[in-house]
């Protein structure tokens, strides 16, 4: 049975929940709280989109199973520009994730900066 499409607000609110969480940037390289809260949004707003990605390409008659697949079937359909970077954010976030050890904080904030940019230039139907 197919879900319906999320609503595009509750992305939006997970989108603007990040942009207020990265006003902190300079304060999360110096204290871990600042840093969980953003990593946290950009976890939720990066769960949304690819959930977005993915209910989309369905709806599109395209089979997607994972993250990886929705974000190549976002591309394939002009959602997204550059498939290449989307998947590198989902690598960090996969690092960042499950081997606390595997990307440093800088790094991890610095692949979210760049989420947020690219996550403005969705092009939503």
């Amino acid at each position: 049975m197919r879900q319906p499409m999320p609503e595009k607000k509750k992305l939006a609110n997970a989108v603007n929940d990040l942009k207020n969480a990265l006003k902190y940037k300079n304060k999360a390289l110096k204290n871990n709280f600042f840093y969980a809260g953003i990593a946290k949004c950009f976890e939720t707003c990066f769960e949304y989109t690819w959930k977005y990605f993915k209910q989309y390409a369905i709806k599109e008659g395209l089979e997607v199973f994972s993250p990886r697949d929705s974000i190549k079937a976002a591309g394939r359909l002009g959602l997204i520009a550059d498939v290449e970077k989307w998947l590198a954010f989902l690598e960090n976030r996969n690092i960042a994730v499950h081997d606390y050890l595997g990307i440093s904080h800088a790094e991890y904030l610095k692949t979210i900066s760049n989420f947020y940019r690219e996550v403005g230039r969705i092009n939503f139907p």
